[in-house]
């Protein structure tokens, strides 16, 4: 699908690898800019298996690395020749570092008018908290993600997995394919910024209904839906949790799953709005009814009478269930001194193009030497440059 496109990618840790992996192996070519020696900070990371990162395998797969000591002015003419073949660069580094190394947006149109250019950063380029660092939990914590996020009763809570993250890649990513496409409608590049903040504000659209219209500042609910009742986790009589939520024809099925009283079937049960405001009530009964009945006994009675539900799983029984084998969520390729080793794939399914790891996680540097004789550099040269710490 992007066969044919080349990305310099500037970036490490999670926000840009993510997002260059999925085009990756989308077919992109990615050419992983990394420090000598110590590389992205990850490939040291927790879990460590024969001195590979688990962490630094789930996000840089499918690319090549070459190491440049991007301080240097030798190290800045390669990249200019590297500029002038590639069609996108995605860097991740705190505004105004890309202007001190000499790697701008500005300084790369000279040699490439047409290069599509990313910037991810915390904050944006522009802004009060532009020069503010911040990492995913930071993003958490400042756009109100955490103060959502947990039990009504409980303090503030982070999400497991990186939101501010995730989302930022993916939006990049969709940004980089608008922008390819407008380049080949337009024959012109674009510069694309993102910022990790930016990111998570922008999903909590429903959310912010609320403030807009009603001038009422949203709470933590736990499991609770702030727009639906009932949708929460409710505990089982064999101690599994189990979470349901209905809509209105739903809620009718529920009551007679339940056995609940005649007076559930009507008004102000049988709306919306009118379930919100009995919560509590409508809680209290639910799970008094569930208590009585193993979680997997009610899993099977309400997906017979379609009610949407599921147990609470934890992870080891969502990568060891029969859906995720039938979807072909978890890839596996060989790793050098690992041998066969899992990751999880990219979750879309195209009918006449395959999404797939093109080759395995770079060992760091490996590439390097490869790819500067592409560019006329003898092997001499090549010496002479990783004896002065250049590559």
């Amino acid at each position: 699908m992007f066969e044919n496109i080349k990305i310099l990618d500037f970036t490490r840790v999670f926000s840009g690898p993510f997002c260059t992996q999925m085009l990756a192996e989308l077919g992109a070519e990615v050419i992983k800019i990394e420090e000598p020696k110590s590389g992205d900070e990850t490939r040291g990371w927790y879990p460590l298996e024969q001195n590979w990162s688990g962490y630094f395998m789930a996000l840089n797969r499918s690319k090549k690395s070459l190491t440049l000591n991007l301080k240097n002015e030798e190290a800045l003419e390669i990249i200019k020749k590297l500029v002038s073949t590639c069609d996108v660069v995605v860097e991740n580094f705190a505004p105004g570092v890309v202007q001190r190394l000499g790697i701008s947006y500005e300084d790369l149109i000279k040699i490439n008018p047409n290069i599509i250019y990313l910037s991810l950063s915390a904050y944006g380029q522009t802004g009060p908290n532009k020069n503010i660092k911040g990492y995913d939990p930071i993003i958490q914590a400042d756009t109100g993600v955490m103060s959502l996020t947990g039990e009504k009763d409980g303090p503030p809570v982070k999400t497991m997995f990186p939101i501010a993250d995730i989302s930022s890649s993916l939006y990049g990513a969709f940004a980089i394919a608008a922008a390819l496409y407008k380049r080949s409608v337009r024959q012109e590049g674009e510069y694309i910024d993102i910022a990790l903040y930016d990111s998570v504000v922008s999903l909590m659209g429903i959310l912010t209904a609320i403030p807009f219209f009603k001038n009422e500042i949203p709470k933590r609910l736990g499991s609770e839906h702030p727009h639906r009742v009932p949708s929460r986790n409710y505990e089982t009589g064999d101690g599994t949790y189990i979470h349901v939520i209905c809509n209105h024809s739903q809620w009718l099925k529920l009551c007679d799953a339940l056995d609940l009283e005649e007076k559930y079937k009507q008004e102000p049960y049988t709306s919306d709005l009118g379930r919100l405001e009995q919560r509590e009530e409508i809680d209290g009964i639910v799970q008094q009814v569930l208590s009585t009945k193993a979680g997997k006994e009610w899993i099977k009675i309400f997906n017979e009478i379609g009610v949407p539900c599921s147990l609470v799983n934890s992870l080891d029984q969502v990568l060891n269930s029969e859906q995720t084998k039938a979807r072909e969520l978890i890839v596996k390729w060989e790793q050098d001194n690992l041998g066969e080793v899992p990751g999880l794939n990219f979750p879309y399914k195209f009918l006449n193009t395959t999404s797939k790891i093109k080759s395995p996680v770079p060992k760091l540097g490996e590439h390097t030497s490869e790819m500067l004789k592409e560019f006329g550099y003898t092997q001499n040269e090549i010496d002479n440059l990783r004896e002065k710490g250049i590559i």
